[in-house]
């Protein structure tokens, strides 16, 4: 069945220029002049699954229309929208990114470029329908899952020779990093899973595979790694490879901790709202695994000192996740992890006091 995209826009040539390109394309295409009938439109038609909309129109401006519908639609219907706007649009931008918009563009473009944005909007849908069906299957998956982790249990013993080797090496090359942050990581990430119910086995897989997220930082250059002061964007880009160098270095072995681990090093950057990197996943499409150590990673480097900040104490790290600072925001971590870290806040200070650098 070919994607279904909705089009609104006021102005008739545009729009009518975007139908064309994009039925060629290979795409079926609504079209709607306002951003009420937009929503009628959306509401009234699932089959329509990417929304490309402009911001400013009459009747309902765009981002009108995306807050309602994403109020009013089922949560389980997988809709992805796209933004049009203008020079000097960048504030209504960011507010549409906040609203949950996966991505904009900037008028005027290239058809080209909206083909891509438009093609990587519906892999998005495509992901999200095949992980939504693959949760529809997951009870019957349970029986397995749990004779699984039993086996990862069993073979806990040989995962943490090989974790062992792993951070041997890394720690071979330099970093401001301590052994006892490594420690801290993999505790905070054992704590967060008791408490959202796992079991023993599960904990101690965290507790070996969370302190091998950072692996990959044996790729970076010593002259960024160890850099005082902040980093500049193209020293910025290099050390985000540390995420796939990570990735890469785990996935060599072939035992289901170290592809745990491997997805950790990988996603560990990944924040709950689509902003972090590699891949710009978002929500339940980042690995649990992953968004635990997320947070438990940022409570440790606040609490600790860094060249271009002082260590915070417990209380005002906490302050900084659950409410935000403008560099670290709440939307940036999965909801229910953020209620069960409020609950375990003393715990995870415990943790930090008893293996303080």
């Amino acid at each position: 069945m070919k994607t279904k995209i909705l089009i609104v826009e006021d102005e008739e040539d545009i729009r009518e220029m975007i139908a064309f390109y994009l039925t060629g394309e290979g795409y079926t295409c609504d079209e709607a002049n306002n951003g009420e009938q937009g929503l009628d439109m959306i509401m009234t038609d699932p089959e329509i699954t990417i929304v490309l909309s402009d911001i400013l129109m009459p009747k309902k401006s765009g981002l009108e229309m995306i807050a309602e519908s994403l109020a009013k639609i089922d949560k389980s219907r997988q809709l992805e929208f796209v933004i049009m706007t203008g020079h000097g649009g960048a504030d209504e931008a960011i507010d549409a990114l906040k609203l949950g918009v996966m991505d904009f563009i900037q008028k005027p473009f290239q058809l080209d470029y909206l083909s891509h944005v438009i093609g990587r909007a519906d892999e998005l849908v495509n992901l999200k329908r095949f992980n939504q069906n693959y949760q529809v299957n997951l009870e019957q998956e349970v029986q397995a899952q749990t004779l699984e982790i039993q086996g990862l249990l069993d073979n806990l013993e040989g995962a943490h020779g090989e974790a062992l080797a792993c951070l041997a090496m890394a720690s071979e090359y330099k970093d401001t990093e301590t052994g006892n942050h490594i420690r801290r990581i993999g505790e905070y990430a054992a704590l967060l899973s008791k408490n959202l119910g796992w079991s023993e086995a599960r904990q101690n897989i965290m507790r070996v595979a969370a302190p091998l997220h950072d692996a990959g930082k044996i790729g970076t250059p010593d002259n960024i790694l160890l850099k005082p002061g902040r980093l500049d964007p193209d020293e910025i880009a290099i050390m985000k490879q540390h995420v796939e160098h990570g990735c890469v270095i785990l996935s060599q072995s072939t035992h289901p901790t170290m592809k745990i681990a491997a997805n950790i090093a990988l996603a560990h950057h990944e924040t709950w709202d689509g902003s972090g990197y590699p891949k710009g996943l978002k929500g339940t499409e980042i690995p649990i695994e992953a968004r635990i150590v997320a947070l438990a990673d940022v409570y440790d480097a606040l609490r600790s000192e860094r060249s271009y900040k002082p260590a915070f104490d417990h209380e005002k790290s906490m302050l900084i996740i659950l409410k935000g600072d403008g560099r670290t925001l709440p939307e940036h971590f999965d909801p229910e992890l953020l209620r069960v870290f409020a609950q375990v806040a003393e715990d995870m200070d415990a943790i930090f006091s008893k293996w303080e650098d």
